[in-house]
């Protein structure tokens, strides 16, 4: 079986015009105006929070009221207070990621000047040290009140996008998640649950009442219905125990997923069947050629470990440019460690990557994941149930040895997925496009109009595949969001000539798995 090799091309999501942003940022000072007095006297009772929560309470307001104004009413009917002070904390952890670093400066410089003035500021009534209003520093860095405008305009139509598609799925909702006469009232939404993506959309988890959630995901689930219709076809040819696959509820441009609870294991066994169908899962991982599956990804239910993710499914390749003589492109590294199932060393050059795998062992014992299983309230670590890995790896590596199930599962699982719209492609690291971003933010980048894009512009330009994939990232990192890119619709999920690779790989990759695992315990040994 072959497949002709296709040129890779990718595209990523539009960027909304600027005139609404625009028009946000010249309403939001005019609030900030009218609110300036009050905003003053409840600063005076406490001092500033470390995350300048009261500088941008106004701020946030502003958001909110303008969010009450546009959805429906029957939107309004069905929120709790709760779930609205849930959305006001969000966008209030959103502006300060952004906005703090220039915060702290104005502050910083407003408790200096107070220091050595303190006398004329008393006569002009000024706030007293160290406190500062989002107005002044919006005055004094313009390029803040464009950044502010553009999350807040950003925040909006996320927020209502997302309330729109709640009422129009209703129904199915009720039918599909909650029980039976359950009122539909939404006593808590959580956005943040992902990246920031295409306007400031996120994965979010809401709450009905009655304690009943559900997740939203504000994309097409194709990548999940492969990864779980993967694992039904590995069931149906040998490979025991059972998957659990989460109920989806699947719609052309997003999707609802069942919320999954961490629970623990009811025994020793249970244990062992959990990592017995991780290391399938990793085979499986290394088959379809995934990535990024870092340990936010993935969930403990039980005996069960479950993929909560799985966008990053296919022929994905890293396109920047080496920035370091020696080092390398994350292709040329083996296909599991591909994944981000297992920890890299300094050996595979091509970047740090620890304490962020699932498999790592130097994932601090202070903050375990909610990847890794418990039993008894204890925390199972694989490096204990390595040869359970290795066994469900190589149970899944041993219905590939023959040609045949090969080709049958290229064509019954790979093939249709490939029809099923244009799936994601990692350009860059997400750690690296959070330095990016980080860096973008800095006080020296919002003095003056427009500074902030052309540093971004320079930066990404420098280091992308090209100018237009460079200037692509700069706009959606602009609007404070992890750039996206797809592959355009025709192009195959996975090559047969790499889905072939990737199998020759599997005995090797099984004593790979053991090593990587077990590196916690042996620091140094790869």
């Amino acid at each position: 079986m072959s497949t002709r090799g296709q040129r890779q091309s990718y595209e990523c999501a539009p960027v909304a015009a600027d005139e609404k942003a625009g028009r946000i940022g010249r309403e939001l000072v005019i609030f900030l105006e009218k609110t300036a007095r009050k905003v003053a006297s409840y600063s005076r009772r406490r001092q500033s929070s470390l995350l300048f929560d009261d500088v941008l309470a106004p701020a946030v307001s502003f958001a909110v009221t303008r969010l009450r104004h546009t959805i429906l009413p029957a939107a309004k009917r069905i929120l709790a207070n709760s779930a609205w002070d849930h959305l006001r904390r969000h966008l209030t952890a959103r502006l300060a990621v952004a906005l703090t670093p220039t915060l702290h400066l104005q502050q910083n410089a407003a408790k200096a000047v107070a220091r050595s003035v303190e006398v004329e500021n008393k006569q002009r009534n000024r706030p007293r040290s160290g406190e500062i209003t989002l107005l002044e520093t919006i005055s004094e860095f313009p390029d803040l009140l464009e950044t502010a405008a553009r999350l807040i305009s950003a925040w909006i139509d996320a927020q209502h996008e997302l309330l729109a598609r709640l009422l129009r799925d209703k129904g199915d909702l009720c039918s599909r998640f909650l029980l039976r006469r359950q009122q539909f009232r939404v006593t808590s939404i959580r956005p943040g649950l992902s990246d920031p993506h295409d306007g400031g959309r996120t994965a979010t988890a809401i709450e009905f009442a009655g304690r009943r959630r559900v997740v939203y995901k504000p994309r097409r689930s194709d990548r999940e219905q492969l990864w779980f219709e993967a694992l039904r076809w590995l069931n149906r040819n040998g490979v025991q125990p059972v998957f659990r696959a989460p109920k989806l509820l699947a719609r052309k441009d997003h999707t609802w997923m069942e919320f999954l609870r961490t629970t623990s294991c009811g025994s020793p066994l249970a244990v062992r069947l959990f990592y017995f169908r991780w290391g399938a899962q990793a085979a499986l991982a290394q088959i379809l050629a995934a990535t990024d599956l870092h340990r936010d990804n993935w969930h403990a239910v039980g005996s069960q470990p479950i993929l909560v993710d799985a966008e990053l499914i296919g022929d994905a390749q890293v396109s920047v440019r080496p920035t370091e003589k020696n080092s390398l492109h994350r292709q040329s590294l083996p296909a599991l460690l591909q994944t981000g199932l297992l920890p890299l060393t300094s050996r595979d050059r091509v970047g740090f990557y620890r304490g962020i795998a699932p498999l790592d062992l130097t994932i601090r014992e202070t903050a375990p994941p909610n990847c890794w299983p418990r039993y008894r309230r204890a925390i199972q670590k694989p490096s204990r149930y390595v040869n359970d890995l290795v066994c469900g790896f190589e149970a899944v590596a041993g219905i590939f040895v023959d040609r045949r199930p090969a080709e049958k599962f290229f064509r019954e699982i790979i093939f249709p997925a490939g029809q099923r719209g244009n799936g994601r492609v990692l350009l860059r690291a997400t750690a690296h496009y959070a330095r990016l971003l980080r860096e973008s933010l800095q006080a020296r980048h919002m003095i003056s109009a427009g500074e902030r894009w052309r540093h971004l512009a320079r930066e990404c330009c420098a280091s992308a595949l090209n100018r237009q994939i460079g200037l692509a990232e700069a706009r959606a990192l602009l609007r404070c969001d992890i750039p996206k890119f797809r592959r355009r619709r025709g192009a195959f999920l996975v090559s047969w000539k790499r889905f072939s690779a990737a199998i020759a790989q599997l005995t090797r990759s099984s004593q790979l798995l053991r090593r990587r695992v077990l590196l916690g315990t042996r620091v140094g040994r790869c």
